[in-house]
């Protein structure tokens, strides 16, 4: 070890491999593209300047009822169908609408894919909401083994900068894979996922993850309420939404319907 410190380059071509990742590095690692603004300056600061251009982000949100299944490690041809219920319980909590203005941007400039959505989205409203829908692709995969191929596929492609999928549990692994399949083609992979029980206590435990970060969302009547807890920042911040205007209501509950998607289990 010291006789590598004694070699400052080799030190330095060995941190900016983009699958190191600094303990409590709170922006995105040197030499990437800047950040992409989320459309709240509070939400920028514990950012480190807004959304990650490439790279891995998980959002936590729901109403806690029950602990998060047990991580997998290999993805086989078990049917979506049996998480369906770990799929929809972020659903109507904030997660989609704190990516709204992200959304919009990047639909309005290059494309976004939502893979395996766990309800119907709601056109009108996403029209509504400024989403180009002739920029969305959304992925209906049948099977655990076709989401993680086709979650995979989608970003080394990198045809979509932001790429949005509901997966099941991931063992660290597997998230690992994902991570390094959107650095490498430029991508942002954003997964929503369910607010276990172990993470609702005063201070969240977060599953074990090579995410650039890992965010609390909860919303209010007329707010978003956010914490990082990877890498921690010590400020949750309130979002305000508009009151007449986009964010009126929550597009997580207007503009999707819980059921599944016809066909695509």
């Amino acid at each position: 070890m010291s006789e590598l410190a004694n070699r400052p380059s080799e030190v330095a071509a060995l941190l900016s491999r983009h699958d190191i990742w600094r303990g409590r590095q709170q922006t995105p690692p040197a030499g990437t593209h800047p950040p992409c603004p989320s459309g709240w300056s509070a939400l920028d600061e514990i950012l480190g300047g807004g959304w990650p251009r490439q790279g891995l982000v998980e959002l936590y949100s729901g109403s806690a009822t029950r602990a998060a299944p047990r991580p997998i490690d290999h993805l086989g041809t078990d049917p979506l169908q049996r998480y369906q219920g770990w799929f929809q319980d972020s659903l109507g909590f904030g997660a989609l609408e704190v990516l709204l203005p992200l959304l919009r941007k990047q639909a309005a400039e290059r494309g976004v894919a939502l893979l395996n959505p766990p309800a119907r989205l709601c056109a009108e409203r996403w029209q509504a909401e400024g989403v180009a829908l002739d920029r969305l692709l959304l992925i209906a995969p049948n099977n655990l083994r076709e989401l993680g191929w086709a979650t995979e596929e989608v970003l080394q492609s990198g045809v979509y900068p932001l790429v949005v999928a509901w997966l099941p549990p991931l063992g660290f692994a597997l998230r690992r894979r994902l991570k390094l399949a959107a650095e490498t083609s430029g991508g942002c992979l954003v997964t929503p996922y369910p607010l276990g029980a172990e993470m609702a206590a005063g201070t969240p435990t977060a599953p074990s993850s090579p995410a650039w970060a890992q965010l609390i969302v909860h919303r209010h009547a007329q707010t978003l309420s956010v914490r990082r807890i990877k890498p921690f920042h010590p400020r949750e911040v309130h979002l305000e939404l508009d009151a007449g205007g986009a964010h009126a209501t929550s597009l997580d509950e207007t503009g999707i319907t819980p059921l599944t998607l016809v066909g695509a289990r």
